[in-house]
């Protein structure tokens, strides 16, 4: 009897753990092997959503498509000019629910968490870009999805897979900075000046033609359509982003957790632009911040992550390792730039945006030096990692993927701690994990489980 490739997709992880099926004992007949294609749809194909759709497009197969955004469907048609289109993706879910073995999704922040639960209890694999959803409850509940439903995952934080984040994770581990004691990260790309156009929001502005715009709200709290909150600028705001923490934290921190296998952090305080106030400014992120994280070692020492965005960044310090004729990249400037600054009991290093790329010991000297005794292993510049192969080739062989939910949940959690501190700031947030409740805040507290509009409920 011949093997089926959807189920066989489906199940490949869903049976009680991961295994790895060898190819020669899944298909015998000398036709492609039901593991051959990975077929998928995408929800939310503008910006992300569109490159996303393009990178699984040469991977497998894209079928079906879903946005509320006629003109994102146009663009995403150019690319993947067969798959049927759907405005709901539910409604594409009912329709090609038997032809597709996973999904991508590439939404706004607010709309993460409903179609990804929803595809898991269909037995769908799963890829949502980071920070996997807007609200804490929305992350932990689908880190619970994934397992309970046994799907690959992966959030969309590239940099996990790429081979910077193994060798940094390798240096930590062979203790060539001693013990990490504090970390700096930075990005100095803007959100959009929010706040400065909340009066614009009392102005009726022009829907464009075909824009469901209630479903782009669909969960959120209700606004009407202006046309500062899209495309890109929804994360600008509160009701829809976490922020620039929920854009850029996912990337620049997460080469922490790896390392170190951090759990959530126990307290988190920001700063914040001068002149932002949190009750008559709400629904707009400040233009800057800078947020602390403490985490709790194995060791019992404390660690500090601090995060700087907007011109926080320019109050990132520089380390006295560095070489006098090295900028550190952390200023202010018409190009932006993202790093890190990782601080060790025995050495200082620096890495870029994503994956901890270009990490390097400072000064220069004592990378060749540590280069020379082997103190590094057997380190080499290795090529970009492909984080969406990674999610295809973890379907095909039935294991999880680099950044996997169980994972990339903590990681973005984290980062949506920040924007609650952000919302909140100048009080140092006590995160009680276990509990999952801000204890020493109402008012953050109740930033941790969202309040859905009806008829948009996620069910769990």
């Amino acid at each position: 009897m011949k093997a089926n490739r959807r189920s066989f997709l489906r199940t490949a992880g869903g049976v009680a753990g991961f295994m790895i099926v060898p190819r020669r004992l899944i298909a015998a007949s000398g036709e492609p092997p039901p593991s051959e294609t990975v077929y998928a749809v995408s929800v939310g194909v503008g910006g992300m959503g569109r490159g996303d759709t393009e990178a699984f497009a040469h991977l497998g197969k894209v079928i079906g498509m879903a946005d509320v955004d006629p003109r994102s469907i146009g663009h995403a048609k150019n690319i993947v000019p067969d798959a049927k289109t759907f405005v709901d993706y539910r409604e594409m879910y009912d329709a090609l629910g038997k032809d597709f073995d996973a999904v991508i999704i590439a939404t706004p922040d607010h709309w993460h968490a409903l179609p990804a639960m929803e595809a898991m209890q269909r037995g769908k694999h799963v890829y949502v870009e980071k920070p996997l959803a807007r609200t804490v409850w929305e992350v932990r509940k689908l880190m619970e999805g994934a397992a309970r439903y046994n799907v690959v995952t992966q959030m969309g934080n590239q940099g996990r897979s790429f081979p910077s984040n193994a060798v940094f994770a390798s240096w930590v581990q062979k203790g060539v900075l001693g013990r990490i004691t504090d970390v700096h990260t930075w990005v100095t790309m803007r959100l959009m000046d929010s706040k400065g156009r909340l009066p614009e929001l009392a102005n009726k502005h022009a829907l464009p033609d075909g824009l469901d715009w209630d479903r782009w709200v669909g969960p959120a709290q209700f606004h009407p359509y202006y046309h500062g909150f899209m495309p890109g600028n929804w994360r600008a705001w509160t009701p829809f982003g976490c922020g620039s923490p929920g854009d850029w934290g996912c990337h620049l921190v997460d080469p922490i957790f790896t390392a170190l296998k951090l759990t959530p952090p126990k307290t988190i305080q920001a700063e914040v632009t001068p002149g932002w106030d949190p009750k008559a400014d709400a629904l707009a992120y400040p233009n800057a911040s800078r947020v602390t994280f403490e985490y709790e070692l194995a060791n019992k020492k404390t660690l500090k992550v601090l995060w700087h965005d907007g011109e926080f960044c320019n109050e990132v310090p520089r380390p006295p390792a560095l070489e006098a004729d090295r900028d550190l990249g952390n200023k202010l400037a018409p190009n932006w730039t993202a790093g890190a600054v990782v601080y060790g009991t025995e050495n200082t290093l620096t890495y870029g945006s994503h994956g901890a790329s270009g990490c390097r010991i400072i000064p220069e000297e004592k990378m060749k030096s540590l280069q020379q005794t082997k103190a590094l292993g057997d380190y080499h510049n290795l090529g970009v990692g492909d984080h969406h192969r990674d999610f295809v080739n973890a379907i095909k062989a039935g294991r999880k993927a680099a950044s996997d939910f169980s994972v990339a949940g903590i990681v973005a959690e984290a980062a949506v701690l920040g924007s609650i501190a952000i919302r909140n700031p100048g009080i140092k947030l006590e995160w009680d994990a276990q509990a999952m409740r801000i204890t020493n805040c109402p008012e953050a507290n109740a930033l941790v489980i969202p309040e859905y509009r009806k008829g948009y409920e996620l069910k769990v």
